[in-house]
């Protein structure tokens, strides 16, 4: 009877100590940030061009985040507006503030068919003046003024981001460049604003969003205005030799959303991005990585993410999601139009999403060895593309949501 009473103590005691270990881990987890939780094993980002950005956001994005990519400043239309003249105010304004606060900056994108000018395109005589002789209902992004930052964030500290691109055609109703002229062009962009960061950044978006929607997957399915009209396919390889050439030891990578898409069936457009990327290589192109966007939703194949991960390391390549967000209501990728969904989201949509999220980094986490970053596009729900769709794991008021939880959790996960 002693023995038995002396078993069941021990059992206890050793519960209590379980019990004990395991509520001082969770406290432990509790109180981790994004990038303590996930040190080690892959840098933690966000999008911003920290123009309007409050005491709060700034606490946040030091204590958060390893690496910042700006969201609009970088691109073409606001840093090369027209031929000859360059605008780096904001650009140079964030690496220097990144840099004085210990965070590593992306350089986010050299060449897109969105948010590019048309001058690019035009033959000189069409392209004195930005975007002369060009019939169109898309609005440019301007260029606000740099940081330091000191008032709150408003709604139109984030615009969304515009899908506008050069030589779509039925738009632009100007004579075109020569193929020659184009390049010239392209390169003296790349090895311009690549060159003035060199050293300074950790690597770039060469290329991004080269794929059409659509498609069977048996070829490439590159779009067939902008860059891939004006010059060919060959444009992305010559993009990659340049950035190269410009800063040799940044990594260089693809970037593209809905890329995972028909990943475990090997079909539609992660087909099309296995061609791509193989072409590439084999075309000598410096390419380090591919970066997956990541915009998704609460129904997310998450069995395409990971194939999608394990079929791009088996080439060779890095991964990085470059551009995360799961939209608590409606649907999410990088086009534009989507469907928004209902604007009063439910409680349990949260969870929902939450449950998606810590799914998602538990597949990160088990291909750490190939994964080099994660960022979330935006810094909360009100800073964000996705607004209204409260895609972020912080709310408007930089409150953890549920989702913060399930990532910090996720973290312990192999």
């Amino acid at each position: 009877m002693i023995k038995n009473k002396l078993i069941t103590s021990f059992l206890f005691i050793g519960v209590l100590a379980t019990s004990g270990f395991a509520q001082e881990s969770n406290n432990s987890l509790s109180k981790m940030t994004l990038k303590e939780a996930f040190a080690g094993k892959f840098l933690i980002g966000c999008a911003d061009d920290l123009r309007i950005n409050n005491e709060a956001y700034q606490s946040s994005i030091k204590t958060q985040y390893d690496i910042v990519t700006p969201e609009n400043s970088m691109k073409p239309q606001s840093v090369h507006p027209t031929e000859g003249k360059y605008n780096f105010v904001s650009t140079d304004a964030m690496v220097d503030w990144c840099e004085k606060n210990g965070l590593q900056v992306w350089g986010h994108t050299l060449a897109w068919h969105g948010q590019t000018p048309r001058w690019f395109f035009q033959e000189k005589s069409a392209s004195i003046g930005e975007n002369a002789n060009v019939k169109t209902s898309f609005s440019n992004p301007t260029i606000p003024p740099p940081p330091p930052p000191t008032t709150p964030p408003t709604t139109t500290s984030n615009p969304p981001r515009s899908n506008w691109g050069g030589n779509r055609g039925g738009v632009d109703t100007s004579p075109q460049a020569s193929k020659e002229v184009v390049l010239e062009r392209l390169k003296n962009h790349i090895m311009t604003v690549a060159g003035r960061y060199k050293g300074r950044l950790v690597g770039w978006d060469v290329f991004n969003e080269s794929i059409a929607d659509g498609g069977d997957g048996k070829t490439e399915n590159l779009r067939t205005f902008s860059w891939y009209k004006a010059v060919g396919p060959e444009v992305i390889t010559m993009a990659f030799k340049w950035a190269h050439e410009a800063d040799p030891k940044a990594q260089l990578y693809y970037n593209d959303y809905n890329i995972e898409q028909g990943a475990v069936e090997n079909k539609g457009k992660h087909a099309s991005s296995m061609l791509l990327l193989k072409r590439l290589i084999a075309e000598g192109a410096p390419i380090s990585g591919v970066g997956i966007q990541g915009h998704w939703h609460l129904n997310t194949n998450l069995a395409d993410v990971e194939k999608a991960i394990e079929n791009y390391a088996s080439l060779g390549l890095k991964v990085s999601i470059t551009e995360l967000d799961v939209t608590a209501t409606g649907d999410n990728s990088g086009a534009m139009g989507v469907n928004q969904g209902d604007r009063k989201i439910p409680a349990e949509n949260y969870q929902k999403q939450a449950d998606v999220y810590k799914k998602l980094f538990e597949i990160f986490m088990r291909h750490s060895d190939v994964i080099d970053r994660v960022t979330f596009w935006g810094l909360s729900d009100t800073r964000s593309w996705r607004r209204g769709q409260d895609a972020l794991l912080f709310d408007g008021d930089l409150n953890p949501k549920p989702a913060y939880k399930a990532v910090i959790e996720a973290s312990v996960t192999k």
